[in-house]
């Protein structure tokens, strides 16, 4: 039976035997561990392993020392350095479990370099037993009391050993083992176990039984707990609204992660340019016991602590912003912005927006408050103007709201999805086919979105998923009742030398007639962000002279490919489909396919595409140009 075990008789200082452990991986080491290294190609020896895997092949190469010998080497010098070829396979295959290997090797002196052959019988690799990991009761049970005053029960282990690849059945592999180690110092690390030993780790492989049996009694100690939380004033903004930002009390048990979170708030607020969020560790001290509710955040043999000290640098009060674009939807289009980060010293914001282009303009001012968590919560208060000159109809409306934003967690979809309450006041004024009309609504509603992508401009795959329910009663300052549900999604990822990118969008609206409907609240597809080869919303229901009049029902979908052809510069090629109707009975979809080119510019995407309609409409068979900027996602 061999044994490998790391056995710690007195309680050190996590960073002592952290230390410890560096100098044992750099000391000489009776088993090999995989490493990656390749061989010079030019004049190089030529290395032939036959009976190996992929990864044993990889690792015999990897820790072959004979490598270094120099190609005019004789005969004689090369036989003398079998046996080291021998132990370097030995402990190369020992690394990956394989314990029973048989080899031969020989080497060839030659011209213009020698050549070693090696033919190994792996044999059946040795496998983990049941593992036998103790994590000392009681010590790390506990539970984290949330600024909020609920309280969340935590077991920071119990996923590394879960997720473990040192499982019974498994190939041995030592690095595993190590890695286990490691990962169990990381955790108690992350988690303010500063104190944590093992008293004992140990690998022992029985070679009669084949099997490798691993024992580790980790024992966390004691875990640190948050002490002060020293937030340093600025004349800016209030301490109680940065102190709303906070994950964590004093006397919550110590979490990096939850320093991590305070982080990326503050720094994602817009409030600051500068955050440091410091964890005094030189500073933790022994002390009593908490008092009150702070004796229930967990576990506190000791009562040590770590002050908390959070610097912010404000950044600068006002930002204007202005940029150019354009689509073959809307034409050239002029954007200005306008922000004050902090209207007052409890964070409310005020902003200000422009978009402006001949076929729409929508300037808006809204005024936002943070709400109890400023880092997911948000109040609007909104007003805004919406102009629309299309083929299909004119529109002009009116909007004044109050919206409330939150990050939630989404039954059954995960977490982090916005999620938007909103009532909006509008009045609107439209002329469609020469008929006036006007229209007064109170419309109420709700909607998520989530997006994740590998990059937020140029991704490699990622998801983008919206769903909303809105309407509006009579009963309540409005002309009329309605119930709308609307649904869209989009889809990339990596297919072979390119990317596959899906869209779909479905939507339905419950209403006694389409006529009733004023022009905004319609459906219209056509266009470059709907089904290209169109013109911009071209495509709807038809009133009896086959004029578009939109639909109360949306349908579309897209399936698209792009492939880079040289370094920044695409070809795509694409499929449309879609309609609006105004009968789930009388749905005609209408198609378009072409070819497109993309700019992978600084600023983003910048899209050409030729499209042909191919569906029943006046625009068969002829192609538009579309062009479209920004990001995919």
């Amino acid at each position: 039976m061999i044994k490998i075990s790391t056995t710690f008789k007195t309680r050190q200082p996590l960073h002592a035997f952290l230390l410890a452990a560096v100098l044992m991986a750099c000391a000489p080491s009776g088993l090999a561990q995989p490493v990656d290294a390749t061989v010079p190609a030019a004049s190089a020896p030529t290395i032939t392993i036959s009976g190996a895997d992929r990864q044993l092949d990889e690792n015999l190469r990897a820790h072959l020392r004979v490598l270094s010998e120099p190609c005019s080497a004789e005969q004689r010098r090369l036989d003398r350095l079998l046996p080291e070829v021998t132990r370097d396979v030995e402990r190369a295959a020992q690394a990956l479990g394989y314990y029973q290997l048989r080899q031969q090797a020989g080497f060839t002196a030659g011209t213009p370099c020698w050549a070693l052959a090696i033919d190994v019988t792996p044999g059946e690799p040795v496998r983990f037993g049941p593992p036998q990991i103790n994590i000392t009761a009681g010590q790390y049970s506990g539970s984290i009391l949330l600024p909020n005053g609920e309280i969340e029960e935590i077991d920071p282990f119990a996923r590394l050993l879960a997720e473990s690849p040192v499982r019974e059945g498994a190939q041995l592999l030592h690095s595993n083992y190590e890695d286990l180690k490691s990962s169990l110092s990381a955790v108690a690390v992350e988690h303010g176990y500063f104190a944590a030993r093992f008293n004992r780790s140990e690998l022992s492989v029985d070679l009669q039984r084949n099997v490798a049996d691993v024992t580790i009694d980790f024992d966390p100690g004691d875990r640190y707990q948050f002490g002060t939380i020293n937030i340093t004033p600025i004349e800016e903004l209030s301490s109680r609204l940065i102190a709303r930002f906070l994950p964590f009390v004093e006397g919550s048990p110590y979490s990096s992660e939850m320093l991590i979170k305070l982080r990326e708030s503050l720094n994602d607020s817009q409030y600051f340019s500068q955050v440091a969020v410091t964890p005094q560790l030189s500073m933790n001290q022994a002390g009593g016991t908490y008092g009150g509710d702070r004796q229930q955040a967990g576990s506190h043999r000791g009562g040590r602590v770590v002050p908390v000290t959070i610097e912010l640098t404000p950044r600068a009060r006002r930002s204007w912003s202005a940029g150019l674009g354009v689509t073959t939807d809307i034409g050239p289009r002029l954007t200005l912005a306008y922000q004050d980060h902090y209207f007052n010293r409890s964070g409310h914001r005020l902003k200000a927006d422009a978009a402006l282009s001949p076929a729409r303009q929508e300037p808006n001012l809204s005024y936002v408050i943070p709400m109890r968590n400023p880092a997911t919560e948000s109040l609007s208060i909104s007003t805004g103007y919406l102009g629309q000159q299309t083929d299909a109809f004119n529109s002009d409306t009116y909007r004044v709201g109050v919206s409330y934003r939150s990050i939630v967690d989404a039954w059954l979809l995960g977490n982090e999805w916005l999620r938007n309450i909103y009532t909006n006041f509008q009045r609107e004024n439209s002329v469609i086919n020469d008929l006036r009309e006007q229209s007064n609504l109170t419309i109420s509603g709700i909607n998520w979105a989530r997006t994740q992508s590998d990059d937020p401009i140029f991704p490699t795959r990622g998801w983008r998923l919206f769903g909303q329910i809105s309407g509006a009663s009579n009963a309540f300052v409005s002309d009329m009742s309605f119930l709308q549900l609307h649904a869209s999604g989009k889809f990339i990822h990596s297919f072979g030398p390119g990317r596959l990118l899906l869209r779909a969008e479905a939507a339905t609206t419950i209403v006694d007639a389409l006529e009733e409907l004023p022009v905004t609240i319609r459906f219209f597809t056509g266009g470059d962000q709907t089904v290209r080869g169109y013109q911009f919303n071209s495509l709807g229901a038809l009133n009896e002279l086959g004029e578009v009049i939109g639909g109360k029902h949306l349908l579309t979908g897209s399936a698209e490919y792009d492939f880079e052809v040289r370094p920044g510069w695409k070809m795509a090629v694409f499929y449309d489909v879609g309609n609006s109707f105004a009968d789930f009975a009388a749905i005609q979809l209408h198609k378009g396919v072409g070819v497109g080119v993309r700019w992978m510019s600084p600023i983003g995407p910048i899209r050409a595409d030729l499209g042909m309609g191919v569906g029943s409409s006046t625009e068969k068979d002829s192609f538009r140009l579309h062009i479209t900027m920004g990001p995919d996602l």
